[in-house]
């Protein structure tokens, strides 16, 4: 594939989700403490939303 056209289909943008991780990570913390897999599952998902809300 040409790098335009990896660009299309948005891999141009590793930026953008660096920079989320980032501040998700500074603020929310690197871990999660839940044990069982859906709990992690809902514990990242709640701090994403609280994240994407302060944001």
């Amino acid at each position: 594939m040409t790098r335009t056209e990896l660009e299309t289909k948005g891999y141009g943008r590793r930026w953008l989700v660096e920079s989320f991780m980032s501040g998700l990570k500074r603020t929310t913390g690197a871990a999660l403490s839940a044990r069982s897999e859906k709990a992690l599952f809902v514990e990242a998902a709640l701090k994403v939303l609280a994240y994407a809300l302060r944001r």
